[in-house]
């Protein structure tokens, strides 16, 4: 919690986010309003943006994010929800971090980049789950990241 004041961007899972909170976890059914006020006691903690992700929809992964608004410090949010592609898998999270990194530094739009980095990560698991690769080797990103190009 002390460190968050540091962040530019709060990229943790559901359950980490609950932690950091001091929310009650719950596996599923969360309500959007619910999620808004998760993500208004992450900005509490000090960071301007922030994806809480890995929440489980009915047939799907929800990433909810927000950015604070600075002209008059309101949060702008919004849901990204992906079809679950297959099984979870390692490193995932590295790579969503690693996504919205980059594209902090070139200036993309928040909401733009956590839809590229949930769409990449879906990429990646439906070609992991098509090449066989065991799950607890993560994600076979490599043949995919020329779609980051464009």
């Amino acid at each position: 919690q002390r460190l968050s004041r540091y962040a530019d961007i709060l990229i943790p899972n559901l359950t980490e986010a609950c932690l950091l909170t001091d929310t009650p976890f719950q596996e599923s059914g969360w309500s959007e309003e619910e999620l808004s006020a998760l993500a208004l006691k992450l900005q509490a903690l000090g960071p301007k943006k922030a994806v809480i992700t890995g929440i489980h929809g009915d047939d799907c992964l929800i990433n909810f994010y927000y950015e604070v608004v600075l002209a008059d410090g309101s949060l702008r949010t919004g849901l990204c929800k992906s079809p679950i592609a297959g099984q979870f898998r390692p490193g995932t999270g590295d790579i969503f971090a690693s996504i919205l990194a980059a594209d902090a530094l070139g200036n993309v739009p928040f909401a733009d980049s956590v839809k590229k980095a949930a769409s990449f990560i879906r990429t990646c698991i439906a070609g992991s789950d098509a090449l066989h690769i065991p799950v607890c080797e993560g994600v076979c990103f490599e043949n995919f990241l020329s779609e980051l190009l464009s």
